[in-house]
């Protein structure tokens, strides 16, 4: 008997050390972006010296001036590493490997052409080397924006543009770095800008004569993977076209692999913000000749809204995510454990400083689709939508027990975030919540893998202000140069 208990409280000391060391500890650290005036400051998280540590870029677009910030084992620097004035005239800037030089080199887009500065260690010489030396057209006072060739299409990745009044010129480099010219591209002009879309690029200020460049070759413009699913599907357009009549309601058209076969499919979900918020998820699956099914393959109707939108006033929402990692993608919803029909109920919402939700998980099941009723539920409570980083207050972007899952971050309050561990043997998720992390008031929460532990790290912007609080995980394995 008592080597019974002995064993059982050792199990029990075990499975604590485990959880401990799957639970990381933060550093949390303040950079400030050096900033006269309140402005706009573009970041862009780059390892720029090779040394597997993420740096930073930040770009001050009303100063023109860049600034660079070169992490080591201990974190950022609290002030940056180097400072970069950019020439009158930039209208973009990169970092690019123009030549055999180790390290990237930050590459610059000016009315008078191309230039670059070298870099040593992650120190860019001062004085920048021409590249190509043409007159590029611009508007008259453009403000510089940073550019990731490396995310455009597969037939423009890393390219470079070099732009003239009525078309622009694509120019690679190959692998002894000789510079070749290739496609031409017309432009389009637009008298609007209207939203950003993955083929194409601004260049300049967002004004409404700014030149708007295609990047996607001509003969693909007209191909059927760019239509838009309403030119697909009579039904879609039929209800898009009925709740964009109707207030309190909303449609988002999204474009995803359901069913795991390699082809995009296209889900319309019905979000309906009445006393009872609900959501129609209505999918529509590709069939084997590249079609759309005319009629729905699945409807669901859910209560609550999808996790992902950026609310409280819609544009886009989804429930996709994929949480087991097994290539089928979970529909996970939010919905409001009471609703705020009576003063008490809206008033225990105040001074509690937050809204209480369940989360609903339904998966996927190969020939059957998903189930109308959740296959896991969990409590969780939000801050209240006080402010615009309502939006930001349920992100399942990062991995903080290294297991390759997305787990659970919760804004509870404007200055405290709560964060639940994925775990299998609960379903999903813990209960609770392990991780508590004291968070500035204002700016906008992401998730990144600063310094390559195989965890994630947090950070939060504050644009205008320039200042980005960072969580970096401290793991018992050094990283980096020291």
């Amino acid at each position: 008997m008592k080597h019974w208990i002995r064993k059982t409280c050792l199990l029990f000391l075990l499975a604590g050390i485990i959880s401990a060391e799957n639970t990381p500890a933060f550093k949390r650290q303040v950079i400030q972006v050096p900033m006269s005036l309140p402005a706009w400051a573009q970041l862009s998280w780059k390892d720029i010296n090779g040394d597997v540590l993420v740096d930073l870029l930040a770009l001050v677009q009303r100063e023109n001036k860049a600034f660079i910030y070169i992490q080591n084992g201990s974190g950022f620097p609290s002030v940056p590493t180097q400072s970069i004035e950019l020439p009158k005239g930039t209208a973009w800037i990169t970092l690019y490997d123009i030549n055999e030089h180790p390290g990237k080199e930050m590459l610059i887009s000016t009315t008078e052409g191309l230039i670059y500065f070298p870099q040593n260690n992650g120190v860019f010489e001062m004085k920048p080397e021409k590249l190509i030396e043409t007159r590029q057209v611009f508007l008259d006072d453009p403000r510089p924006i940073v550019i990731e060739p490396n995310r455009w299409p597969d037939d423009l990745q890393n390219a470079i543009p070099v732009v003239f009044s009525d078309h622009t010129v694509i120019y690679k480099t190959d692998e002894n770095y000789r510079l070749n010219s290739g496609m031409k591209i017309q432009h389009e002009f637009k008298n609007t800008m209207g939203k950003f879309n993955w083929n194409s690029w601004s260049i300049g200020a967002r004004e409404s004569d700014q030149i708007r460049i295609r990047t996607i070759a001509q003969s693909k413009s007209e191909d059927s993977e760019l239509k838009k699913p309403e030119q697909e599907n009579d039904y879609i357009k039929k209800m898009v076209e009925k709740v964009s009549e109707k207030e309190m309601q909303a449609c988002s058209v999204v474009r995803e692999d359901i069913n795991g076969d390699g082809n995009e499919d296209v889900v319309l979900l019905h979000l309906v913000q009445d006393v009872d918020i609900k959501t129609n998820i209505i999918i529509f699956l590709r069939q084997k000749d590249g079609e759309l099914s005319e009629k729905p393959s699945q409807v669901l109707r859910c209560r609550g809204m999808p996790v992902r939108g950026d609310y409280p006033r819609p544009s886009y929402f989804s429930p996709f995510v994929d949480i087991n990692k097994d290539g089928y993608l979970e529909v996970v919803m939010i919905e409001l454990k009471v609703r705020l029909l009576s003063a008490s109920n809206f008033f225990e919402a105040i001074v509690s400083k937050g809204l209480d939700w369940i989360l609903t998980i339904r998966q996927f099941k190969k020939g059957k689709g998903y189930s109308n009723r959740a296959d896991f539920k969990m409590d969780i409570t939000t801050m209240l939508p006080v402010s615009e980083q309502f939006a930001d207050s349920i992100n399942l972007d990062g991995d903080f027990n290294a297991d390759g899952r997305p787990d659970l971050i919760i804004r509870r309050t404007q200055t405290q975030c709560d964060i639940y561990l994925s775990s299998l043997a609960n379903g999903f998720y813990e209960k609770d919540s392990k991780l508590k992390l004291e968070v500035p008031a204002e700016g906008w929460m992401s998730v990144e893998d600063f310094n390559s532990d195989g965890i994630s790290d947090i950070y939060l912007i504050d644009y205008e202000k320039g200042k980005i609080a960072v969580f970096l995980s401290e793991s018992s394995q050094k990283k980096g140069p020291f």
